[in-house]
């Protein structure tokens, strides 16, 4: 446990602990008789919380975050964020030997301690991604039992850089408290001796002045009610709606189609705005054309039922093919006239954009000579088609030297120094997926941070854009095990990804579908998609580089530096055989906040020159 970043939180934050006689009496109650409140709240044994970077498994009753922690001192919850930032923590519900048939938890407000400005909870819309007045959200955390550790080699291997507890009951998917009963809608039931996380967001908004927020946490378990006080510190400035930083990750416009029964890209898109990652996939000039609102702007508005960052800004990566370059650029005449409508069109209709030939995946040398003749045929148009850019999911290889603009490999094949000599050359080199102990591991068995983590090594290096594979891979892919049900179960089994001599767990799936036609028995009755852990933490990361951004342009060097040491040591072809980064979240809620504290400071004294 990090005491020092518990203690820089609560000096800092000056809570005033205003309890009532209820809750006191229910939290000594907790301390003097070792967590039994049984008295105190139904078949309640502790109450506690934690923020969203920690996984607490379903059975583990001894965490050593329950008596304290970055969000929580055995008595109040506390948070911090900047203006538009989306916050969220966990309550920890964990019952007796006799379980709860029912826990019920809200959060009516949060109320500015001088000016009395609230943040207010208003019950979700049918609509899972209409975000209209949805400022405060309540999820349930969903449990998927893990028997056996990813055993993928690009993931992790055993040994050292292997996450310390791989198996068990895992916390996976976050289901919003108006899902089905019995399928994570409130109230839920806690069985015997376990834990139910309830997973509380808010989203700050952009206006509201800066300073302590107050509020109560409402539990009611079994028809006994007690209260948690909640405190939230607003800092004086706001994140960009325009992120710092590219998080594309690949939809499948049919997959929802196929298990949820209704066509959901408008719902998905919306969905992954409010995350701050994009959904890509190939668009075609009458695509495009149809979906131009996604990259203007239009399609997140409040006429359109989105609220939250990014409001008014459109996405900008627009892949000309994905997975693969098809056939139109294999003749110099043909790559010349398609090059040149695509950047035509792009140029006419979009203010900015991210573009590119994707070439074929992860390619070895038997496909070098056809990625060289594309590339050819690109490079060589004398019209606008020229700066259509080349991309291959692989390390720098001196084969394809000067064919390739944007290089995208794995953590494990980041080669740090080459990458800056790429960029000399006006190259970009990215990076996609994880794999420890070079980079995070984006897997149900690594932990939450991982995924975080992932974004501040992106921030260390200079990386401008981040790859995740797949965001809905439910229906397996040509990969999959021989004999395997290619319309997988990803509610009921953890493994995503199987090809009979490599599996992992949840690879592919930020998003689980909230409607389930092909498997009855897990649907939770929500029109739209819903998140991952893992998903949320990718969300934190993007916040978190925006925070380093700001303190870099703010000239806040050494504080910069200090944190990256923190957190990222040593990550890509700087790492060794242990993880060279943070897995706790105290590590990096030390760091966020000594950022925040920072920025503030610092924008306070450029206003008064």
């Amino acid at each position: 446990m990090n005491e020092t970043a518990i203690r820089f939180q609560r000096s800092d934050l000056g809570c005033r602990r205003v309890l009532t006689g209820k809750v006191l009496s229910f939290l000594t109650m907790v301390l003097m008789v070792g967590g039994n409140a049984n008295s105190a709240l139904g078949g309640v044994h502790q109450l506690w919380a934690v923020g969203d970077g920690q996984k607490i498994d379903r059975l583990e009753l001894n965490s050593p975050f329950k008596n304290s922690n970055s969000v929580w001192d055995g008595e109040t919850i506390s948070i911090f964020a900047a203006r538009n930032e989306i916050v969220a923590f966990q309550l920890i519900v964990e019952s007796d030997e006799e379980g709860i048939e029912s826990v019920d938890v809200s959060l009516p407000e949060l109320r500015h301690e001088v000016s009395g400005s609230k943040i207010i909870y208003s019950s979700p819309n049918p609509d899972p991604t209409d975000y209209r007045n949805q400022s405060i959200q309540l999820f349930s955390v969903n449990y998927m039992q893990v028997t056996k550790p990813t055993k993928a080699s690009w993931i992790y291997r055993s040994g050292p850089s292997a996450p310390a507890d791989p198996t068990g009951w895992k916390p996976v998917q976050l289901v919003p408290e108006n899902a089905k009963a019995g399928k994570g809608g409130f109230p839920p039931s806690v069985e015997p001796s376990s834990n139910q996380a309830i997973w509380i967001e808010v989203y700050t908004g952009r206006d509201r002045p800066p300073g302590i927020y107050r509020g109560s946490l409402q539990v009611t378990a079994d028809g006994q009610e007690s209260v948690l006080p909640l405190e939230l510190r607003l800092f004086n400035f706001n994140l960009s709606d325009r992120n710092t930083m590219h998080a594309m990750v690949y939809f499948e416009g049919s997959q929802p189609v196929l298990y949820q029964g209704h066509r959901l890209d408008t719902e998905y898109h919306r969905f992954a705005h409010r995350n701050r990652i994009e959904l890509v996939h190939a668009y075609s000039i009458e695509s495009a054309t149809e979906n131009q609102q996604r990259f203007l702007g239009g399609d997140f508005t409040g006429e359109q039922s989105y609220a939250g960052p990014g409001e008014g800004v459109g996405n900008i990566i627009i892949p000309d093919t994905f997975y693969g370059p098809g056939s139109d650029y294999d003749d110099r005449d043909s790559a010349w006239r398609t090059s040149d409508e695509w950047i035509n069109f792009l140029d006419a209709n979009l203010h900015e954009y991210l573009t590119f030939v994707y070439m074929p995946d992860e390619p070895d040398s038997s496909q070098f000579n056809r990625i060289r003749n594309i590339a050819d045929n690109i490079h060589s148009n004398p019209g606008p088609g020229r700066k259509l850019p080349i991309f291959v999911t692989l390390a720098y290889t001196a084969a394809l030297d000067t064919r390739i603009d944007y290089w995208c490999t794995g953590p494990q094949g980041y080669d740090i120094d080459r990458a800056l000599k790429e960029r000399e050359k006006g190259h970009e080199y990215w990076i996609y997926n994880g794999g420890r102990p070079f980079a995070g591991a984006v897997v149900i068995d690594a932990p939450a941070t991982d995924s975080r983590a992932i974004i501040w090594a992106c921030f260390k290096h200079g990386i401008d854009l981040y790859f995740y594979w797949h965001s809905v891979h439910w229906r397996h892919n040509h990969q999959m095990k021989p004999g395997a049900p290619r319309n997988q179960d990803v509610w009921g089994n953890p493994i995503t990804f199987d090809t009979g001599g490599s599996y992992a767990n949840g690879d592919g799936v930020l998003i689980y579908p909230g409607e389930e036609v092909l498997h009855p028995e897990h649907d939770r009755g929500i029109p739209g998609p819903i998140s991952t852990i893992r998903l949320a933490n990718f969300r934190r990361g993007l916040q978190d580089h925006q925070y380093l951004v700001m303190a870099s342009r703010l000239g806040l060097k050494k504080l910069t530096e200090e944190a990256l040491q923190e957190v990222v040591p040593r990550v890509f072809s700087d790492t060794g055989e242990n993880i060279g980064f943070a897995e706790l979240e105290e590590t990096f809620e030390s760091a966020r906040f000594r950022l925040g504290l920072a920025i503030e400071e610092a924008r306070q004294l450029r206003r008064r020159r």
